[in-house]
């Protein structure tokens, strides 16, 4: 797990005093160590984008909140009391990767981990996810559910109705869901979901459920390859400071998944994700190993599985891929 250093500390110490002029004597006091420790701290993270006041006799000032995935930043704008952690880094290879490893370690029910960049960000059906530095909020929530896979079916769903809300609190935007997992602005991707189980080996009950989350938030463009596909918050208008988006998201994730409702399949859930669906009403193709067939997509199940009417009837479809006419670059 990541050590907490000494600039993290002033950096906490400072956005407690945000606004306010903080001693070099006051500083080194509360964090034991001297004051050349302290100026030597202020000046690593002025190098790390920190934009910080100083002179003789006044101390510093945090001038405004960086936009850094870093762990002062990120709890700043949590609600104080959260049981489990947050864990920040640097560089990941995946938070989801990241994830399965430390739940084989020990880690505490409703952990999130956060990665500023993934060098393997992962992607449904083997994909990658496109996880560049100091654009994107790359998060996994590791979920202990204490039940058999089939109480799963909407935890999916769910973490996309918080995707949601979250964009729309931080940015006033309102972004829908392309089941079952992406979250679309402008008719294109702005956020993926992939959800990975680990199994206990004598019941064959979910032990481990990590949910892992990508939003584009500061991309300018994509790679031409991507272009008709993918979306920022920026590119749709709107500047949001990444650690701000990604306490909401936590917030909204640890009140859905600390209630009952989305492991029992309340309705009012199910309700949610109808009204916040692009896909029903649409023309799909759904892609499974037994081929490709094409549908319209006409309500979702109480379990969250998407009612496709095909030529033979309706039916629910529950796993593979479903393209809809008009989004991420299908025509």
């Amino acid at each position: 797990m990541p050590n907490v250093t000494l600039e993290e500390k002033l950096a906490a110490l400072l956005l407690r005093n945000q606004g306010e002029y903080l001693s070099g004597e006051g500083a080194s006091r509360e964090l034991g160590v001297t004051r050349a420790a302290v100026w030597k701290a202020a000046g690593r993270l002025r190098q790390e984008g920190w934009e910080l006041e100083s002179g003789s006799n006044r101390g510093y000032r945090l001038v405004r909140v960086p936009d850094l995935l870093t762990a002062p930043v990120v709890e700043h704008f949590l609600p104080g009391g959260r049981p489990a952690p947050v864990l920040c880094y640097e560089e990941l290879d995946s938070t989801i990767t990241q994830g399965q490893r430390l739940v084989l370690e020990g880690i505490p029910d409703h952990t999130v981990l956060l990665a500023d960049r993934q060098t393997g960000g992962l992607g449904r059906m083997g994909r990658s996810f496109l996880s560049p530095g100091g654009v994107g909020v790359y998060l996994s929530y590791l979920l202990a559910p204490g039940c058999a896979g089939e109480g799963l079916s909407l935890l999916t769903s769910c973490a996309g109705l918080a995707v949601c809300g979250a964009i729309a609190a931080c940015t006033g935007l309102e972004p829908k869901i392309k089941w079952p997992n992406d979250v679309i602005l402008d008719r294109r991707k702005v956020c993926g979901i992939l959800t990975r189980l680990v199994s206990d080996g004598e019941d064959g009950s979910v032990s481990w459920a990590i949910i892992g989350i990508g939003i584009n938030v500061g991309q300018e463009a994509f790679p031409p390859e991507l272009a008709d596909k993918a979306v920022s918050l920026r590119m749709a208008g709107r500047t949001v400071l990444r650690a701000e988006l990604a306490a909401e998201l936590i917030r909204r994730l640890d009140s859905i998944f600390s209630a009952s409702g989305w492991r029992e399949g309340d309705p009012a859930i199910v309700e949610e994700l109808r009204r916040l669906s692009c896909t029903l009403g649409q023309p799909v193709v759904v892609i499974s190993p037994a081929g490709e067939e094409q549908g319209e997509a006409v309500d979702l199940a109480p379990d969250g599985s998407l009612l496709v009417r095909f030529p033979g009837g309706v039916r629910a479809v529950s796993s593979g891929e479903v393209s809809v006419r008009g989004l991420l670059g299908y025509a």
